[in-house]
């Protein structure tokens, strides 16, 4: 059943993991989904090729949710290519598992703005480029 079909879904961190399983999952439901990747550009690479298809379209962006003005072009980059953006979801996190008194304050910053930040600074990101095209 395409449940999304003509919606546009833009997912941070789509590239492995769940994530990835998440990007799978909203093309089989008939979404065109936009995902982000930070470093694995083979692997998103290999999930476009399988997924961009059957008529829907799927396309990686590789971009930083920690940085605002990232975000903000990512954001306008997934408009110009899908028209869009129906649904956003944030989901790119990284994991620095160690004992708290082990764990650079370099780390424990990655955590911290990979995990919490870029929710605040995609939510940000689409809210201002929509408010940005309501007014024109």
């Amino acid at each position: 059943m395409k449940l999304l079909k003509d919606k546009c879904v833009l997912i941070t961190g789509g590239s492995r993991g769940i994530g990835k399983g998440i990007v799978y999952k909203l093309i089989e439901y008939g979404a065109n989904v936009a995902f982000t990747y930070s470093s694995s550009a083979s692997a998103s690479n290999k999930i476009v090729a399988d997924l961009d298809s059957n008529g829907t379209i799927c396309k990686a962006y590789k971009s930083d949710a920690s940085k605002l003005e990232e975000c903000e072009t990512l954001v306008e980059n997934v408009l110009s290519d899908f028209g869009s953006i129906d649904v956003l979801i944030n989901n790119a996190g990284i994991t620095k598992d160690n004992l708290l008194m082990r764990m650079s304050e370099g780390d424990f910053d990655s955590v911290i703005e990979i995990n919490l930040k870029s929710v605040f600074n995609m939510t940000k990101a689409c809210q201002r480029v929509f408010f940005k095209k309501q007014k024109r």
